[in-house]
């Protein structure tokens, strides 16, 4: 009622306080009519130009004024400082599975406080959200090199053949891709990081891929697969996946680097800041070129080192 009476009063008019406060002027008029029998006192009087107050309206509507001001100021401060506590993170598809999952409830369990706003997209799109301040991390791949970008190396990930379960490569502990050289693949879209990944280590093994269909995600390259319509080069999966065998690839570069990236020369909100070291500190930021083969330094998925342990 406070807010009506407010608007009434600035503006002079039943009908223009309702057309600003978007209610219906009866309803407006009900409120008005139903807050001076509060009060047992008229508030307001009409006049051949709309409605102006009466003594005791004009005693009571600066003192409403400034309730409604300290209200609102209140109001406010509680939305910064929610807003404070939030961090906003991109991340890429493929790492939603349960990598980025994983990272969260553990620094849930240590900062409850802290929330999350989350965007997932490719890696260009992620940039650009970084970029423009829309999110004040991301979880990405390739590494930017970008002198506008900062980043923290956080691991590797196994880059590996999905093949169908009756596969002739499915029973291998792990093989080069040229073994798979005759035969269909699916793949991503060009455009994206893990499409011209897929494509460069094919032309590294020696052979051109003959492309059976193209996915605009790894979930389905995935279901592809498992039915049997070619062999795809994937991230590997955070779970078994019906019908599909990982085949771990010996090529060299048959993993890509994941790492947190933030504006540089840009101060983060403290919950930013806290949740950037802490991911940095769990996980581990040294890759040697000794790690890149298929001993315990890859990591199927990226996991923290608590996960290692398990």
């Amino acid at each position: 009622m406070l807010v009506q009476f407010a608007a009434v009063a600035q503006e002079g008019q039943i009908t223009k306080a309702a057309a600003a406060l978007g209610v219906p002027q009866p309803t407006l008029t009900r409120h008005l009519a139903r807050f001076e029998n509060v009060l047992e006192t008229r508030l307001c009087a009409r006049v051949p130009s709309g409605i102006t107050l009466t003594a005791e309206g004009e005693k009571l509507v600066e003192p409403v004024r400034q309730a409604l001001a300290i209200l609102v100021a209140a109001i406010d401060e509680l939305q910064v400082g929610a807003a404070r506590r939030q961090v906003t993170l991109g991340f890429l598809h493929t790492l939603g599975e349960q990598a980025v999952p994983s990272l969260l409830r553990r620094f849930s369990e240590q900062s409850p406080e802290i929330k999350f706003s989350l965007m997932q997209d490719s890696a260009d799109q992620l940039l650009r959200l970084l970029q423009e301040g829309q999110v004040e991390l991301c979880v990405t791949s390739p590494l930017p090199t970008r002198p506008d970008i900062g980043i923290a190396r956080l691991g590797v990930q196994r880059v590996v053949l999905a093949v169908p379960g009756q596969h002739y490569l499915a029973s291998e502990s792990d093989t080069p891709l040229a073994a798979a050289a005759s035969d269909d693949f699916v793949t991503l879209k060009s455009g994206n990081y893990m499409r011209h990944m897929a494509d460069e280590l094919c032309h590294a093994a020696g052979f051109e891929p003959r492309i059976a269909f193209e996915a605009a995600g790894v979930s389905t390259l995935r279901g592809l697969v498992a039915a049997g319509l070619g062999v795809a080069i994937v991230p590997a999966a955070p779970a078994p996946v019906a019908g599909l065998i990982e085949v771990p690839l010996t090529d060299t570069g048959a993993y890509r680097e994941i790492g947190l990236a933030w504006r540089a020369g840009v101060d983060l909100a403290e919950p930013a800041q806290t949740f950037r070291q802490f991911a940095i500190d769990q996980f581990s930021t040294v890759v040697d070129d000794e790690d890149h083969g298929t001993n315990s330094g890859i990591w199927n998925i990226i996991t923290t080192r608590g996960d290692q342990d398990e």
